[in-house]
């Protein structure tokens, strides 16, 4: 302030300036976002949970139970209103580690399936086991079941994130592979954000790899409607009888956000498919919508470069009896230790990275 518009005393004119400095740092405080890690089990099984405890939202991560995301609840970047994001198994233990359908489950070292869970590597044949009947595939990968163990954890006012830590050691069947899993939980003002590190530990030899998440997005299945990125064209992965990748694909815009899922509300119509961009994957990022129609709002899924590919699910009402419908982020396609589709060749001593996350519009 100029002192010459102070008046008569200086003296107050120091002390209104002080006092607009306080006022000022008070309301930059209460403007802040404070964030915390809590533990907490469901059961004998132990959880990390992420806290925005001024807006309530939050995530919870099964550490011991392949740091699956059993809940997630964002606000509304346009309104506020909170919104529990994701079908979860209501924190029941025996739900979790039957793990029936995977929901939030993350997808290493290969998402989606394995044809008869058979494939050859550099000339070694390798047999994982089944767990797809009647398809007989190898399904989702190996993480369910596994101890993650924390490696780092960041709080600050603005975001707080968890690094959890798992070393594949070669021991599982049909992958005699050693590798290093870090992935980070940050959940911020940007809403939940997943990213990977993943290195070969082997002394010389390469090793097959995709990623996944296998989220269920809770809405009005029949009403809602899901908008690929339209940013790039989309190819539908044609699929043989046994849900494994034929290798002929094309261009189709069953999801460009234009009509509603449709069916009923106990019998949604029924989509288990999987598409791939077109997009160069050096380019941006891909960010999908599902719109829903009961709340009004939209959750949105945004993939980076190291995922290209997403698999819809509208089975959920039909199968287990719930209303949402599953977008799962891909890094590489369906059966890609075969057919090669994406498939990330790390070599000794190599990291891959990838990221992918969601918010409420």
């Amino acid at each position: 302030r100029d002192l010459k518009t102070c008046g008569s005393s200086f003296g107050m004119c120091a002390y209104t300036n002080v006092l607009l400095l306080v006022v000022v740092a008070l309301t930059s405080a209460q403007a802040a976002i404070f964030y915390t890690v809590e533990d907490e089990f469901i059961g004998s099984l132990a959880t990390k949970i992420i806290r925005n405890v001024l807006t309530d939202e939050y995530v919870q991560i099964v550490t011991d139970f392949g740091g699956k995301v059993e809940a997630l609840r964002l606000s509304s970047r346009s309104t506020g209103t909170l919104r529990d994001v994701l079908l979860t198994d209501n924190g029941n233990e025996t739900a979790i580690t039957e793990n029936k359908f995977w929901k939030g489950m993350l997808l290493i070292p290969w998402a989606n399936r394995i044809a008869y869970g058979k494939y050859t590597f550099y000339n070694d044949t390798n047999q994982l086991p089944l767990n797809d009947p009647p398809r007989q595939n190898s399904l989702h990968g190996f993480l369910d079941g596994k101890k993650l163990t924390v490696f780092y954890t960041d709080i600050t006012d603005y975001y707080a994130t968890l690094t959890l830590l798992y070393d594949f050691d070669g021991s599982d069947q049909g992958y005699p592979y050693t590798m290093r899993l870090l992935v980070s939980y940050t959940l911020s003002g940007a809403g939940l954000t997943l990213s990977f590190d993943i290195t070969n530990n082997m002394a010389q030899a390469p090793l097959p790899l995709t990623v996944g998440w296998h989220p269920y997005f809770a809405c009005s299945t029949y009403q809602a409607r899901v908008e690929f990125d339209p940013s790039t064209p989309w190819n539908l992965v044609e699929l043989n009888a046994n849900m494994d990748p034929t290798g002929m694909t094309h261009l189709d815009s069953t999801f460009s956000g234009s009509s509603e899922i449709g069916g009923n509300t106990t019998d949604p119509t029924f989509y288990d498919v999987e598409y791939k961009s077109v997009m160069p994957s050096r380019d941006a990022m891909l960010v999908s919508k599902l719109y829903d129609a009961a709340t009004n709002q939209a959750v949105v899924l945004w993939q980076d470069s190291s995922f290209r590919l997403i698999h819809i699910f509208t089975g959920a009402m039909k199968f287990f009896g719930e209303d949402g419908i599953a977008l799962e982020p891909m890094s590489g396609m369906a059966d890609a230790f075969n057919n090669h589709d994406h498939l990330t060749i790390l070599s000794a001593g190599e990291t891959w990275s990838g990221a992918f996350g969601v918010y409420v519009e």
